[in-house]
């Protein structure tokens, strides 16, 4: 390519998540500066990032996220613009090298295969696979990738057992990229006078057969009777994320009842709800706490490179993966058989007193590494390659 290479980013962007919404943030705004590429955005716009969208802003947003047939005609609308207009479709960030079915695939392999666009993908985890021909025909789809940048060792060695070691890339997770391409000035108020901050953030989940972890339900019981014991005896300040504000699949309901039974025991409790379109607002209020119990992953990883001591609810393999990737303490991955009240008592006071509750892997190290995701792409301008610190063991 000899003039700026226009690199469209796809993924669930303008469905109301916050992980998501972060990841097109970052991923434009990597582009920009790792590619020097002109970036297009596959969905609606969202600030911060420094793309154009291809879903156009005089309809609403609202539409392109929404259920039903309108819903997918919208999102068909939006990726068809993207897939046309880019020189370069990436798949950003998300378990998206998976089993389930997608208009998109057929669509970007036409494209690839007829030469009008390269495909990638990054910050994307792979698998797992419900069977062997699963993981065979995402193999043949990647296979057609010029790049993959995976987020956690147990998909680089699934991607390297599929065939796909000639592009793979072991990588990080996207929300690595913050600090380096959408830094932030930490803002503090002092209006509760050093009360400390706890921070929950709840996520509707099904507990998994191959996975097994506490129901929502179960460490929600324990994490407000904790609280609440812990309430009586010092004063704390509660924060309810809610991170996912789909009206189907989100976590607002859910959110607003921990705020509720938090107050009727009159523990201090706020709610802060994403509604999409603003990622790093909400990356800044879970800066501002002192702790922070997650059972979203992307809580959890933005707690984490804001060096906010944080636990996790290790509901999902993702997010184990994670725990293992930055060696976080046993003690802080909230499992099954590991989260009745005495647990939770444990985990708030070691996350507010710091006594072990700091990953092995620093958030800077994991910073740096994570600008590798981009700078190792065949895109790179220029293309600088950094050694890579060990993994922190499980």
């Amino acid at each position: 390519m000899t003039h700026r290479p226009r690199v469209g980013f796809t993924g669930y962007y303008g469905m109301r998540n916050f992980g998501d919404d972060l990841f097109g943030v970052l991923c434009t705004a990597a582009a920009r500066q790792y590619w020097n590429a002109d970036p297009l955005l596959v969905g609606p716009g969202l600030d911060g990032a420094p793309a154009r969208a291809m879903w156009p802003s005089a309809f609403p947003a609202e539409l392109y996220g929404s259920a039903g047939p309108v819903g997918k005609a919208a999102r068909l609308v939006g990726f068809v613009r993207g897939l046309h207009a880019s020189d370069v479709l990436v798949m950003g960030g998300g378990s998206v090298i998976t089993a389930r079915e997608s208009f998109r695939k057929p669509m970007m392999l036409s494209a690839a295969r007829r030469n009008r666009v390269q495909l990638a993908a990054v910050g994307v985890s792979v698998g797992p696979f419900p069977d062997a021909a699963s993981e065979a025909a995402a193999a043949a789809f990647v296979r057609e990738f010029s790049y993959l940048s995976v987020r956690d060792r147990r998909s680089y060695e699934l991607a390297c057992q599929m065939g796909l070691e000639h592009i793979v890339h072991e990588g990080r997770d996207l929300a690595g990229l913050l600090q380096s391409v959408a830094p932030q000035v930490p803002t503090r108020d002092n209006e509760r006078g050093g009360v400390p901050r706890i921070g929950l953030a709840p996520c509707r989940y099904q507990v998994r057969a191959d996975h097994p972890a506490p129901t929502p339900s179960q460490w929600h019981d324990a994490v407000v009777h904790a609280v609440t014991r812990m309430a009586s005896s010092a004063p704390l300040q509660v924060e309810v994320f809610s991170l996912n504000g789909h009206p189907q699949h989100g976590d607002n309901a859910m959110a607003e009842q921990l705020q509720q039974r938090l107050r009727e025991r009159g523990v201090a409790a706020e709610l802060h709800a994403y509604g999409g379109g603003d990622p790093l607002r909400t990356v800044d209020a879970i800066r501002r706490c002192d702790a922070f119990i997650s059972a979203r992953l992307h809580g959890a990883i933005v707690a984490y490179l804001c060096s906010v001591p944080f636990a996790i609810v290790d509901y999902h393999p993702k997010c184990r993966d994670f725990a293992q990737d930055i060696g976080l303490p046993a003690h802080l991955r909230i499992s099954d058989g590991a989260h009745d009240t005495s647990a939770f008592v444990h985990v708030v006071d070691a996350l507010l007193n710091d006594s072990g509750a700091r990953a092995r892997l620093s958030p800077a190290v994991y910073a740096q590494e994570a600008q590798d995701i981009f700078q190792c792409a065949p895109w790179s301008s220029p293309a600088t390659f950094h050694t890579r610190a060990s993994s922190a063991p499980a």
